[in-house]
């Protein structure tokens, strides 16, 4: 198993996406495309596909993990997009935000599960929880809320759905938010968010209340935390990194954040990310530039227990003409982006532009195992109506309550079958 980085930049040609080895600094992989929209840059499945939005496009774009050219599938949406995420759980979910409104898309079928429109400006941010059943939004309006997939798909099967509501608002910055994060430990964690307005604020997920106010001398624009959320890592717009330890707790309200981080870039920090193991983190910013730093800590005075983290330069990993639109580190084995035989598993399907509030009348696509006709198990109930005299009343009569026999047995086969899917295709989702 490696680290890799995936970084996307303006200006970066007709491979819009570049993949690399953390631990060498090695090229790994390119993917052929339009540049890439801001934010918008996911992973479906388990090292299966990749997708971002198009720049200034209403497009999507989406590619096998182990192919350079992108799938020839046109994923057309409402608009040009803000901000991307896909559930990391099956079923696979995409959020799509497009001005103040998010879109929900079911990626087996396509189909839109819903359109929350809380935010009144554009959304900036969208992160999912590690579990997949909710997410969180960030705009330029300040605001921070969470929202839960289970009110998308409840609102689904109902015919006059109701208006879909937040989880939780969190909170309100005072400027556009720059940045979300959320802990391995979802709704039992916390979620970080950072803002121009100089605040990154920590929220309790378990109980929506904001914790502690991070106050730092400059913008924050980006922001991420460690494995266990113990370190805060805050990117700001002088291009300075400034980490805040949580751990042990201080006391819940304001924390001032002095200007003594880390000089790692030229103009402002756009995305910072953190490897698994914790020991590396790796920064992208409006100068182009991709680096990859470990976390190291300095005593203070003669007590060796306090210590201050700072982030020392290990290498320089891309170098591009444009800001650093996308950045995102993940772990797979080498083999899933150099084996072009590789038996991927495609889960990406053209989307739905059915896009109105009511989407009960909506395709579904079912897919079920084949069955031998012997399974039915249905006799066969069905006999001819025989001729009737033109003067014969009594022979009309006959035939009469012939054919209300007919359509009761009718009746009877038509209940056995629907009995027969409705178990059938229960059961195959349970077993899946």
């Amino acid at each position: 198993m490696i680290d890799d980085v995936f970084v996307t930049s303006l200006n970066s040609g007709t491979d819009c996406v570049q993949v690399y080895d953390i631990a060498t600094g090695a090229q790994l992989k390119s993917y052929r495309g339009y540049p890439a929209a801001p934010s918008t840059l996911a992973l479906v499945g388990t090292s299966c596909q990749l997708v971002c939005g198009q720049r200034n496009k209403s497009l999507l774009q989406a590619w096998n993990i182990n192919r350079h050219d992108n799938l020839q599938m046109r994923l057309i949406i409402p608009g040009k997009v803000n901000a991307l995420a896909v559930s990391p759980r099956a079923p696979y979910y995409c959020v799509v935000a497009i001005s103040e409104k998010i879109y929900v898309y079911k990626m087996s079928c396509g189909g839109v599960s819903g359109v929350g429109d809380r935010h009144y400006q554009s959304v900036t941010h969208l992160t999912f929880t590690p579990c997949g059943n909710y997410f969180a939004s960030g705009g330029a309006d300040g605001f921070v809320y969470v929202w839960s997939l289970a009110a998308f798909n409840d609102a689904l099967h109902k015919t006059h759905p109701p208006h879909i509501s937040p989880h939780y608002t969190l909170g309100q910055h005072s400027d556009k938010v720059t940045g979300i994060t959320i802990t391995s430990g979802g709704m039992k964690g916390t979620l970080v968010s950072c803002s121009l307005d100089h605040t990154a604020r920590v929220y309790d997920l378990a109980t929506g209340r904001q914790v502690y106010s991070l106050i730092t001398p400059s913008p924050l624009t980006a922001v991420t935390t460690n494995t266990l959320g113990s370190q805060v890592l805050l990117g700001s717009s002088s291009g300075r990194i400034n980490v805040v330890n949580l751990l042990p707790p201080p006391t819940p309200g304001d924390i001032l954040v002095g200007d003594a981080g880390s000089s790692c870039h030229e103009k402002a920090v756009t995305h910072i990310a953190v490897t698994a193991s914790g020991n590396r983190v790796v920064t992208g910013s409006d100068d182009g530039e991709v680096k990859v730093w470990t976390v190291t800590s300095t005593s203070l005075g003669t007590n060796d227990t306090i210590t201050t983290p700072h982030l020392a330069i290990q290498r320089t990993i891309h170098t591009a003409r444009g800001t650093i639109t996308n950045l995102c580190v993940l772990r797979m084995e080498r083999e899933v982006v150099d084996d072009v035989d590789l038996d991927i598993r495609e889960i990406i399907r053209p989307l739905s532009q059915d896009y109105t509030s009511s989407p009960i009348n909506a395709s579904v696509t079912v897919h079920t195992k084949p069955r031998t006709s012997s399974a039915l198990n249905i006799t066969p109930q069905y006999t001819s109506v025989g001729g009737v005299g033109k003067h014969n009343t009594k022979g009309v009569r006959n035939s009469n309550e012939d054919l209300l026999s007919q359509i009761c047995q009718l009746q009877t086969a038509n209940s056995q079958l629907y009995k027969f899917a409705i178990k059938h295709i229960l059961k195959d989702d349970v077993n899946d």
